[in-house]
């Protein structure tokens, strides 16, 4: 049987391999693989740009009546810390949604990068921006995994 692809891992490589240093200054890229672990970075150094698999990891739908082939969506969410300003979280977001539209289709283990939309977190801490960016990994009418 053929490993599923792990989206997480996939997309951290695809957006630090492509982020733009002269449009926005290139974060410190982390995969979150343990919500419940506390996670400490330092902001006073670099910007951070967390990965993590969304909610639900996994989606799949099959199509017709004979479930041979399915709809599958990967469900990956990016958030976005800095304590620059909120212009320098939402000139991040631009730079993740460039990525996600210039190489839509360029990814090998998925058809298609769907930038899905932005929520910015208000937070406790003074002078800390932080977002959250919802994507979508898509693979449609792919084979059903039947062994």
């Amino acid at each position: 049987m053929a490993d599923l692809p792990v989206p997480v891992s996939l997309l951290k490589t695809e957006v630090s391999a492509q982020w733009e240093t002269g449009n926005v200054v290139a974060p410190t890229f982390i995969e979150v693989n343990v919500s419940a672990q506390s996670l400490r970075y330092d902001l006073n150094v670099k910007d951070a740009l967390l990965f993590r698999a969304g909610t639900p990891s996994i989606t799949e739908e099959p199509i017709g009546n004979r479930w041979e082939f399915v709809n599958r969506i990967y469900n990956v969410e990016l958030e976005l810390s800095t304590q620059v300003s909120r212009q320098r979280l939402y000139n991040m977001v631009q730079e993740v949604r460039r990525i996600c539209y210039a190489r839509r289709h360029s990814m090998t283990n998925f058809q298609r990068i769907q930038f899905e939309g932005f929520n910015e977190l208000t937070q406790e801490q003074a002078n800390i921006w932080v977002g959250t960016v919802s994507i979508q990994l898509v693979n449609n009418a792919v084979q059903a995994s039947t062994s």
